[in-house]
This record gives structure tokens, C-alpha cells and sequence, in this order.
């Protein structure tokens, strides 16, 4: 399949003369009611533009939408594979309405890894309410509680959930599933929780006997099995960016095309043997049709001229690594990362990543009483993120990436202040800081006494004499980002992921997740691991070697451009490895008392 035009992989045996739905419709309609939904049926486009709207006139689908649209509406599992910005989280957004609209009786669940990401689905369908008169009028109410959203529409539902590790979403039922960022979503939560959403038939009985008459007329020799009656049944939406290849969405993916381009229709432990899924401790189970399924593929350049912005686009090329602009805006999946630091490599030291027998580590966002932990800060106000890592030390020279937080546009004492407050939270035995951009700043109001709040002291540098005799915390560690400490503390973080002294967090069934502090965590650990990839290095003329983002190249295409990519959260973690690296080394730990509320 080509990556050069928009691709949508659907039977071969389904395409058919086009039709106009004005005048060529079966039957007659004495009920104009019934003759508007028979029309909406049959061109859901304009469907969209009569009941829903936005900025106050009628919502209008590019030609590409209206395509997603009817894939959505006629395939259980559809692939919406797309580019950032292609519109893929308006578009599930604008399915579920419809759904909930013309399907009466839906259960409409939206699930992502994070749940900013379901809720940012939800939000679309929140905006559309607002604009929308009708929709408002065949809504019985919308409720928008801290941990879920949903929305009643008729007698269906929509809901926006967060999942965790799945343990609260439990037990939930639901007709149509709509799973953003799919690779996102760790392979075994989806098999062991979303996918038993979809379990049971929205009307078992009938459904069972729908199959038991079929089965007796292809034993008698009166039916073959492609003369099935095909119904939808539940359905599961995959949709996202694409990944690397050794994400299980790449897996997916080309199952999914292989039961498409053979036109398959039989028993799945075929296509289990075909792939070894059984291996992989998945499998699937009963009858596949390949005409539930389908593969919408919509790469940046296969959008219409003026979708995107073309500037972006070239700032994306310039900024971003090869594999990933591919994966971003070509519906790529490359083998590897091409940074500095390799994908393959963090999800090596990534326990039960690769190996199942290994037990996961999670993120954590409280300390665990009896271990260390040390921090690195890189500070920023305003353009920049300002970000925190904290590191969890394990013992001989083993550590584990357990919490990252960033924040943007706070006042220096409100970021200071969020930093004394994770202090109450972990045994932080060493505090290291970028000593430019801020870092200054930092220490000065770490140790303003005006500052202070009952039971809180001052922070002082670990190795200055001077401050020894001031009374208070002896834990920082103010670093000055020169061209040898970067390459050694690039080069120390890059070994240590090589030799899994560093061990990352990955989500799985035996972590909790009972707030959303925990969702957040994993979003910005999940970005900070991003951030990592996108590094690369160069060497000047002098030899000076240079870990960053991908310089913008001095072109006309790209002139005036500024990259708006982030590295944060990466140069956070490389204060905090090396000051694990650092404060492990030492012969003689430094021992301070439990302070706020730490236990």
C-alpha cells in the first residue's frame, strides 16, 4: 500500500455504482421522518451537515471525512491510521454522535492510554453540543465529572474513561469501542480489559440464534458460509499514529491487511498460526470475514491542498527525526528510532517489555519508605517547560525512572513552591539543577527563609564549604551544562540504558491507578521517553559534540520558521541519572530526616 495518496483498504467486492441518495432509495415513506433518516442512511456527510454545526453554520466533511465516515459506520474493525492534524480526533468524535444518533441504544465507550487523550476526543464532542441545536435537543444530559465524561444522546451513551491499568473500567459493556493512539495503549490491558467491553452482543439471544440457523442451513447444504446474513455487531475502532515496528499496532496492522488483500473468510486459528500469535499469548478466536475490516491510511500529503498548514509541515520535516516525522505525518512504521537514543533500547530496559517473566515497574508518585530517590531539575519559564525527574535508587548502581512532572508558565516562586511540595512526597537525597536558564533563581529561593513554610529549611549545595555551617538540607547539586559534562552525561545515560542500570516504568495489570495525579505521570513520562528519541547528536568544527533537537536547515521553505519541539522533560532525566550515578558513587550517603508529610 502506498504512502502517497490517501489508501483505504476495503473489500473488493463491495464497490458499486455511485448513487444518488436524493432519488434512488428502496420503498416508499409516507412518514417524512423516516424518509430524512433513510437519506441521512445513505449519505452520512450530508447527514452531518443538516444536525450538527460549528461556529454557528452548518458542519460541511471534506470528500476524505465523509470516506472515514462511511468506513466507520460500515466495518466492526476499522483501522484509522492518519498524520497529526489529519483531523483523525474530530473525526471519532463526529462518528460517535452520529452513532449515538442513528443507532439508538448505543453504548459508545472512548478509551485512550491517557486520559487527556480520551477527553481531548470528548472535548470535540462537547464543542459540537455547543454549537448545535438539534444535538442539543435529542440530549438528555452531559455530565463532565474530574475521572470520566459522558453524554446522553436519545437512548444511547458516549463515554470518555480512563483507563489505568483497567481495573476500574472493569466489567464496563459497550456496542462500539473507539480506541485512540492505539499503540499507545500497552497490549495487555487492551486484550485483558477494552476488548472484553465488546464481549457481549447487544442482544445476545437474538444473536445466537441468529448463528444457530445459520450453522443448520451450512450443515444442510442450503447456504455457504460467505452467504452469511453480515451484521455489525460490536465494533472496536483502532485509530492513531503509526509506531515502530515493534509495537503491537504494527502487529495489528498487518494482520489486518493480510485478511483484507487475501480476502479471507474462515476460521481464525488461521491467521493465528499465520503470525504465531498463539506465541505472543494473543490469539483470535471464531470466524473471520474481511469484510469487517478495513484500513484508512491518510499520510500529510495525501490530505487536500490547504488542510495543513504547509509551513508546519516543513518545520515538522526540519525539526523532527526521519523516523519520526515518517510515523508522525507518513503513517510510517520504522524499525527503530535514528536518535541518539534508540526506542529498541529503552523498551529493553523497560521490564516486561520484552521479556514477560520480568515484573514491571511503575510510576510512582509518592515515595516508597525505606528507598532514596534524587531529583533533576531543569528550569524555564516561559518558552520552555519547566521540568522535574525523579529517579528511585535501588542499590548497587541500579536505578528506576519513576515520576515526571513539567510546568509552563508559572512564577518562579509558584515553581519552587511545586517542587517543595514533591519534596513532601519522596526521601530526595540529592537535588541536581541546571544551573543556567534559571537554575540560580531556583537555589536562591530554595533558600530564602521567606519562603518557608512550617517544617520546611533551607536547601543548600552538597559540596560547598561554605554553606556547610548553615542549618538546613545539604543536597544540592548545581550543574553547569558545559560541552564535557553533556557528552559524559549523555554518554553515562545512553550506557546505563545499554547495561539496564536504568529501568523504565511500563504500564501493565499489577500497578494502581487511583487518581489522576498517576494518569498525568505516565503522560509525562511517556513524552519525557519521546523527548529522548528526538535527540541527536552533531559535531562542530572544533569537534564539539552536540546532543539537540534537529536544527532547522537555512532554506526558503524554512525561512523564519521556530521549532516549537520540546527537550524538557530528556534533560530533566539527564540531571537526574547523573545524579544518581553521582550520589551512588559516593562512598558516604548523605542521611536526612523524613520532613512534611513523608512516611
Amino acid at each position: 500500500m502506498s504512502d502517497e495518496r490517501l489508501k483505504v483498504a476495503y473489500p473488493l467486492d463491495t464497490k458499486s455504482k455511485l448513487k444518488n441518495p436524493f432519488f434512488e432509495r428502496l420503498g416508499k415513506f409516507d412518514d417524512p421522518y423516516e424518509e430524512f433518516v433513510d437519506i441521512c442512511m445513505n449519505n452520512l456527510g450530508w447527514a452531518v451537515s443538516q444536525i450538527l454545526q460549528k461556529n454557528g453554520r452548518p458542519l460541511k466533511l471534506a470528500p476524505f471525512q465523509c470516506v472515514i465516515l462511511e468506513e466507520l459506520w460500515n466495518r466492526t474493525f476499522p483501522i484509522l491510521l492518519c498524520s497529526r492534524g489529519a483531523s483523525k480526533s474530530f473525526m471519532l468524535a463526529v462518528y460517535a454522535i452520529m452513532r449515538a444518533i442513528f443507532t439508538p441504544g448505543s453504548k459508545i465507550v472512548i478509551v485512550a492510554a491517557s486520559f487527556r487523550q480520551s477527553r481531548l476526543v470528548f472535548n470535540y464532542i462537547e464543542e459540537l453540543y455547543e454549537s448545535s441545536p438539534i444535538l442539543q435537543a435529542a440530549t438528555k444530559y452531559l455530565s463532565k465529572p474530574a475521572d470520566s465524561r459522558e453524554i446522553r444522546i436519545g437512548d444511547s451513551v458516549i463515554m470518555a474513561l480512563p483507563l489505568g491499568n483497567g481495573e476500574k473500567i472493569r466489567g464496563v459493556r459497550a456496542t462500539h469501542i473507539l480506541v485512540d493512539e492505539y499503540a499507545s495503549i500497552p497490549e495487555e490491558i487492551f486484550q485483558v480489559v477494552v476488548r472484553g467491553f465488546a464481549a457481549v452482543s447487544a442482544d445476545p439471544v437474538a444473536a445466537a440464534e441468529k448463528i444457530h440457523v445459520e450453522n443448520e442451513l451450512i450443515k444442510a447444504g442450503k447456504m455457504s458460509k460467505k452467504d452469511r446474513k453480515k451484521s455489525m455487531g460490536n465494533q472496536i475502532v483502532y485509530s492513531g499514529t503509526a509506531s515502530y515496528q515493534f509495537n503491537h499496532f504494527y502487529k495489528l496492522f498487518k494482520i489486518h491487511e493480510d485478511i483484507i488483500n487475501r480476502a479471507y473468510i474462515g476460521e481464525a486459528s488461521s491467521i493465528n498460526d499465520r503470525f504465531q500469535l498463539e506465541e505472543d499469548g494473543t490469539f483470535l478466536e471464531g470466524e473471520i470475514d474481511y469484510r469487517d475490516y478495513s484500513i484508512i491510511r491518510i499520510p500529510h500529503n495525501a490530505l487536500p491542498k490547504g488542510f495543513m498548514d504547509e509551513k508546519q509541515i516543513a518545520q515538522a520535516k526540519a525539526t523532527m527525526t526521519n523516523s519520526l516525522f515518517s510515523m508522525e505525518y507518513c503513517c510510517q512504521f520504522p524499525t527503530d528510532s535514528d536518535g541518539f537514543f534508540k526506542r529498541s533500547a529503552i523498551n529493553a530496559a523497560t521490564p516486561g517489555m520484552f521479556d514477560m517473566e520480568e515484573k514491571p515497574i511503575s510510576v510512582e508518585v509518592r515515595g516508597e519508605p525505606g528507598y532514596e530517590y534524587v531529583m533533576g531539575i531543569d528550569p524555564a519559564r516561559k518558552s520552555d517547560n519547566f521540568a522535574i525527574s525523579i529517579v528511585k535508587l535501588m542499590g548497587n548502581g541500579i536505578y528506576h525512572n519513576v515520576f515526571c512532572t513539567s510546568f509552563n508558565k508559572k512564577t518562579w516562586p509558584d515553581m519552587v513552591r511545586e517542587v517543595r511540595n514533591i519534596l513532601t512526597k519522596f526521601n530526595i537525597v540529592r537535588i541536581a539543577v541546571d544551573a543556567g536558564g534559571g537554575g540560580t533563581i531556583v537555589e536562591d529561593l530554595l533558600q530564602d527563609h521567606s519562603m518557608l513554610q512550617p517544617g520546611e529549611v533551607p536547601i543548600w549545595r552538597f559540596d560547598d564549604d561554605e554553606h556547610r555551617k548553615y542549618p538546613g538540607l545539604h543536597i544540592l547539586d548545581m550543574v553547569n551544562f558545559t560541552p564535557t559534562w553533556i557528552a559524559d552525561a549523555n554518554y553515562g545515560l545512553a550506557s546505563d540504558i545499554e547495561h539496564k542500570r536504568i529501568k523504565f516504568p511500563k504500564r501493565g495489570l499489577d500497578y494502581s491507578a487511583d487518581d489522576i495525579e498517576i494518569e498525568d505521570c505516565w503522560y509525562e513520562i511517556d513524552e519525557q521517553l519521546n523527548e529522548m528519541c528526538k535527540i541527536v547528536v552533531t559535531v562542530t568544527k572544533t569537534g564539539v559534540q552536540h546532543f539537540d533537537l534537529p536544527e532547522i536547515p537555512d532554506s526558503p521553505s524554512t525561512k523564519g520558521l521556530l521549532s516549537n519541539e520540546r527537550k524538557d522533560r530528556y534533560s530533566a532525566l539527564l540531571l537526574s541519572s547523573y545524579a544518581a550515578r553521582s550520589y551512588q558513587s559516593q562512598a558516604q550517603r548523605i542521611i536526612r530526616p523524613h520532613i512534611g508529610r513523608w512516611i
